[in-house]
């Protein structure tokens, strides 16, 4: 059997995705892998993703940098069968051209890429391969670096690539055109940092972007008084083992609420609005790399110790960077609570396709009138945004009272 080279390049999860972040390394040059074992972790638009190796095989070369992005289909990596040679290799990844670009990993190989020497070496694709980007043969120059180059009147001549073999990336051209446009004396005297989003950040920013120029947003505000709600949460936490905390309740009371109001608990489609019988509630979660939104699914049927220990585990693993694809998709609404920061009220964003969100802001204490007495209370105020196209004003208003008065009289929960 003549002997082989595969390529791996940068694989495609999603439509959206255009390019990933390598953020780990997990084989070794020379290391003999097995169909399955795990090869490298990249950063997308919302997780770190474990790439597998495809198939067994021996990791010959790597090619793709810790820390950099590359976009999908690029040449990362190069499998090689133990009698290759490096020049061999070599000529694989100078002359190496990326596949036709998929939606997700395919389970086929790509195209046979023909090699520069030597054609008893069977040069093959790896079966995670799906391109639209790599080196173009042409000073080795990226197509996206192409492109953004000529979007920033940029030389290319004039740039080095820091890429392998000198392969000029979108970041080469982007910080040489940074470069000459630091040249003032005040930017001399005041030198500012660049830095690149991230493809999560990226990813945030397109979609926030889109949702708020794209979806007519109104608000509905409701202050309501806690203090039974906070004195439910002392009892449930008064048992042995139970760990309850105020947006645990907030997740059970907004999951039944929606089951009453199915209108909210929806999603708008193209012109299809599409309504869920259960609520898959998603909680924002701050990261280091950014906001994500794992789903509690169907609150609307969980007991509120159940929601608690749910929503610890997926906010741990959200902050290490552990969760999978699926605990972040598809949530029916979504809750923010910055009332840890001291917030009183704020305005949050739809998270398309959904049509509402909720944010809540910190508990405090006021007066408040008992029985016609002033006594003091603990309140907290929520704000719904709401898609204008689906809700109807009144409509999210109901939900809101229903809510509201769920909070105020939380003893079912």
């Amino acid at each position: 059997m003549n002997p082989t080279i595969r390529a791996i390049t940068m694989p495609k999860w999603g439509i959206e995705m255009q390019e990933g972040l390598i953020t780990d390394w997990t084989a070794q040059v020379g290391e003999t892998l097995a169909a399955g074992d795990p090869l490298l972790d990249v950063e997308t638009d919302k997780i770190v993703n474990t790439v597998e190796s495809p198939f067994a095989g021996t990791l010959r070369r790597i090619v793709g940098e810790q820390g950099t992005a590359y976009a999908v289909g690029a040449l990362i990596a190069v499998y090689g069968d133990a009698d290759v040679s490096d020049a061999e290799i070599d000529a694989f990844i100078a002359a190496f051209k990326p596949a036709e670009t998929g939606f997700e990993p395919a389970t086929e190989s790509a195209p046979e890429v023909a090699p520069p020497a030597t054609p008893a070496v069977v040069v093959e694709a790896a079966p995670i391969t799906q391109g639209s980007d790599g080196g173009d043969g042409e000073g080795r120059v990226s197509p996206i670096a192409r492109r953004v180059a000529q979007k920033l009147g940029v030389d290319l001549t004039k740039i080095k690539g820091t890429g392998p073999n000198g392969r000029i990336s979108k970041e080469d051209v982007e910080t040489y055109a940074a470069s000459l446009s630091a040249t003032t004396p005040a930017a001399v005297a005041n030198p500012s940092t660049q830095e690149r989003l991230t493809p999560m950040r990226q990813t945030i920013a397109r979609r926030l972007l889109e949702s708020k120029q794209g979806i007519p947003h109104y608000r509905l505000e409701r202050t309501v008084e806690v203090s039974a709600l906070l004195a439910h949460r002392a009892a449930l936490n008064s048992v042995a083992g139970s760990r309850v905390s105020v947006n645990d309740l907030l997740v059970r009371a907004v999951g039944i609420s929606l089951s009453q109001h199915p209108a909210v608990n929806a999603h708008l489609v193209g012109d299809d609005v599409i309504r869920f019988a259960d609520a898959d509630v998603a909680i924002a979660v701050a990261t280091p790399s950014g906001l994500l939104t794992p789903v509690i699914r169907a609150a609307n049927r969980k007991s509120v110790t159940d929601i608690g220990a749910e929503s610890r585990d997926l906010a741990e693993r959200a902050r290490a960077g552990k969760l999978v694809r699926s605990e972040i998709e598809g949530g029916t609404f979504t809750i923010s609570n910055l009332g840890m920061y001291g917030l009183d009220r704020f305005d949050a964003i739809i998270n398309p396709p959904q049509v509402a969100i909720l944010a809540v802001g910190a508990v405090r204490e006021v007066p408040v009138v008992r029985e016609g007495t002033i006594v003091a209370g603990r309140v907290c105020t929520l704000t719904l945004s709401a898609d204008h196209r689906v809700i109807d004003g009144a409509v999210g208003a109901a939900f809101l009272d229903s809510l509201a008065n769920t909070l105020v009289q939380p003893s079912h929960l």
